[in-house]
């Protein structure tokens, strides 16, 4: 999981704990006999009770047992160790207070993924959320490493070094196991008030730290082609602050939601170094006194604002927008060129720090209407801005510490990437006889960037929906989309230009100024022509049966790419089946099937004369030679099988079955002409099989009085060929942490008991 994909959990968990501790949850009310919209009312009240038999508490006690220790089955659940657990829950609130409510809520509380939330407020006036989270991700911990250290790893004072890992005499004996495991702890405070009038106020602070080890790869080098590489354990310290401030107001026709957040990044460390194992370079680079550095996530802040609302003209008209602009800025100082302090780079830094700032902003506004009855129109506009503001130097960095500071023709400069997206569509529905309705839409999108292979790209999307009910019990639905992306003249030397100094460019002959081949597209900016479709059915035959299937297919084809993403397919088919056999028993059966296929073209080469890429006249460099071209057809499928079964044996015995199964293969098949000059060889398969089995039962041994079983099975098996039977030393040029394919079968049980009280 990336950074931003992280910070968006992070961000989920924060609103959803507001959004219960402060009892202003947004409520769209029942709209009038004709009418679009109508305004929205917020209102500050006590949250719903969810509780057998409105209980004001619950406590649940007990212990549970996992039979082996993993990875795969704990990865998220912090039951990666063997052995015994606390099963600890409390739920415990009263609402029926005249003035005020409270709620105490503790959930996982013996395990590494524990939470608890603390809520105090009056209704209608006031709401306090005390909060913290703590959260775990497990990773293959069955790797080892000879480095030993945390910011400045080392390795054995007895290691032997060698050109290749196979020189590596005492590698067996220096490697050991290390945990790749990262903790998340937050704690938080939410606050939400009605003030005078038609205001109001809300409030969020948090603080997170993340601590645990991660992996990186690194490596010494001259040349990056030819690096001596090494998997390095990365230590992991992060502290993410966090305050936001809300103002809203909710009138009648008005309501606007204004938020100024501020957020606060702070890395313990700022360097990795290690110890270079290899002994290919000379004195000062090579083993024992050879170092090398790498910088790591650099500290950061942001300040941000953002206003939501809507304006309701009439029954029939009305506006919504929502609009952001975030600055972030950077000015960590800088480290060093080299770690290495044999290595000589008398050419200082042109700066102390980058002193960078980057502005995003967005702008997404709507226009409904309903113009007539059956008919409404949306008029939609977005607009997405990101703006650096960086400035531009020239580094004459040393390569890989490998060698001493080159010269000033090989300073590479740092490269802003401006981009301006802007979209502006129309949608309209009409509805028809049976309960059908028929939706078309109509968007441009265009989207202009600086310094990138091409400077705007254009898209026209075409989307046809229509939906039918055309007897009680049965609906469906069909989607269609065509999307036509034309892009500018592809410049595929911009990057070498915006990269390096005038004075290599200069000494580069014309035909091979380029870092990826002139033919070679990225897809993200290439022409591209979509087509997408989709069918979802549901059917109820009666009372007890809900039938339902989703069908979906997408192809995308880079008809103008000649190297690089030439088209790629998805399909997608889901099923669904529901039976109530009675009040006391139901079934629940679901399979899905999922199929990606990609081609991807591309061409051998190596650099000097056989870098040149625009010959047609033989003999032909390699870069200019069709025959060099390889093709690559992937394929990925996934079949999904579960079932679910809901027992009530008895007044006081309910009974739950569920099991799911999955299998997914990835199969690669490489190919070159008849006759070309170089060969190819299929990758094996990569097959991954699930089976995971979840039965429980509840005994209601009295009306306040319950006991729970829980028994899990998880069997997960992988046979990826990249980690099959590669040890440490297996690769010449890198040192891995050997470490082994998945394969689990664990056995887990829980027995604990429920009291709840009035």
């Amino acid at each position: 999981m990336n950074s931003r994909e992280r910070k968006s959990m992070q961000l989920c968990a924060l609103l959803s704990a507001l959004c219960w501790a402060t009892p202003g949850a947004a409520q769209e009310v029942e709209t009038e006999p004709g009418s679009l919209y109508a305004p929205l009312q917020l209102q500050l009240g006590t949250p719903a009770v969810h509780e057998r038999d409105a209980y004001s508490g619950r406590l649940q006690i007990g212990g549970a047992y996992t039979d082996d220790s993993n990875h795969m089955f704990g990865q998220y659940n912090g039951l990666e160790d063997e052995g015994l657990t606390l099963i600890g829950d409390l739920q415990w609130q009263d609402f029926n207070r005249p003035e005020d409510y409270w709620q105490v809520s503790l959930a996982d509380m013996g395990l590494a993924t524990r939470e608890g939330r603390i809520t105090w407020g009056r209704p209608g006036r006031i709401g306090l959320t005390l909060a913290f989270d703590s959260q775990q991700q497990v990773r293959n911990d069955s790797g080892r490493t000879p480095f030993s250290g945390d910011y400045q790893q080392t390795l054995p004072q007895d290691w032997a070094g060698g050109i290749d890992t196979s020189d590596f005499a005492s590698l067996a004996s220096s490697l050991r196991g290390f945990d790749r495991k990262i903790n998340r702890d937050e704690i938080s405070l939410a606050f939400d008030a009605r003030l005078a009038g038609n205001w109001r106020l809300s409030s969020h602070l948090s603080h997170q730290e993340r601590t645990g080890d991660s992996d990186i790869g690194a490596g010494i080098y001259i040349n990056a082609a030819s690096a001596d590489a090494v998997l390095l354990r990365a230590p992991v310290d992060y502290a993410t602050t966090e305050l936001d401030l809300g103002l809203a107001w909710e009138g009648t026709r008005l309501h606007l939601d204004g938020l100024v957040a501020y957020s606060d990044f702070d890395n313990d460390e700022n360097l990795l170094t290690w110890q270079n194992p290899y002994a290919s370079f000379g004195d000062g680079v090579s083993y024992p006194q050879g170092t090398g550095g790498l910088g790591l996530a650099p500290d950061n802040e942001q300040l941000s604002g953002r206003l939501t609302g809507h304006y309701l003209f009439s029954q029939t008209a009305r506006l919504q927008f929502d609009g952001s602009y975030a600055l972030t800025s950077q000015n960590q100082r800088f480290p060093d060129y080299t770690v290495n302090p044999a290595l000589a780079a008398p050419e200082p830094l042109p700066r102390a720090d980058l002193d960078g700032e980057v502005a995003a902003s967005t702008l997404n506004g709507k226009l409904l209407l309903r113009p007539w009855k059956k008919l409404r129109a949306e008029l939609y506009y977005k607009l997405r801005d990101r703006d650096y503001d960086v400035p531009r130097n020239g580094y004459q960095y040393v390569r890989g510490d490998g060698a001493d500071q080159p010269g000033p023709a090989f300073r590479v400069f740092n490269t802003a990437h401006d981009l301006t997206s802007r979209t502006a569509g129309i949608e309209a529905s009409y509805r028809l006889p049976l309960r059908s309705r028929l939706s078309a839409e109509y968007a441009y999108e265009e989207v202009e960037r600086d310094n990138a292979a091409v400077d705007r790209t254009e898209e026209d999307r075409y989307r046809l929906e229509y939906r039918i009910q055309p007897w009680t019990g049965f609906s469906a639905r069909v989607d269609l989309l065509f999307a036509d992306r034309a892009a500018d003249t592809y410049q595929w030397d911009q990057s070498f230009f915006a990269l390096l100094d005038t004075g290599l460019i200069n000494a580069t002959p014309d035909s091979q100024r380029f870092n990826n081949h002139p033919d070679l597209f990225q897809h993200h900016l290439a022409n591209r022509e979509r087509l997408a479709g989709t069918l979802n059915l549901n059917y109820l035959p009666g009372d007890r049966w809900n039938l339902d299937l989703n069908l979906s297919w997408r192809y995308d084809d880079y008809d103008q790419s000649v190297l690089g993403l030439t088209e790629s397919e998805w399909i997608g088919g889901h099923f669904n089946i529901y039976y109530a056999a009675s009040e006391r028993l139901s079934a629940n059966v679901y399979a899905a099937y999922d199929r990606y296929d990609g081609n991807q073209r591309s061409r051998a080469f190596r650099g000097g004369q056989e870098k040149n890429a625009f010959e047609i006249f033989p003999p032909l460099p390699q870069a200019s030679d069709p025959a060099r071209d390889w093709e690559l057809d992937a394929e990925d499928h996934t079949v999904t099988l579960g079932v679910n079964l809901v027992w009530q044996a008895s007044e006081d015995v309910e009974l739950e079955l569920d099991y799911s199964f999955a299998d997914t293969r990835a199969e690669q098949e490489l190919r070159t002409q008849a006759g070309a000059g170089t060969f190819t060889t299929d990758l094996p398969d990569v097959d991954t099989l699930l089976h995971h089995v979840r039965a429980g039962g509840t005994w209601h041994v009295t009306r306040d009085v319950s006991l729970q079983v829980d028994y899990r099975y998880y069997n997960y098996e992988s046979d990826d060929w990249a980690w099959e039977n590669v040890q440490a030393d297996t690769l010449d040029k890198v040192l891995t942490f050997g470490q082994d394919n998945p394969d689990e079968a664990i056995h887990y049980v829980g027995i604990s008991a429920i009291y709840r009280w009035q």
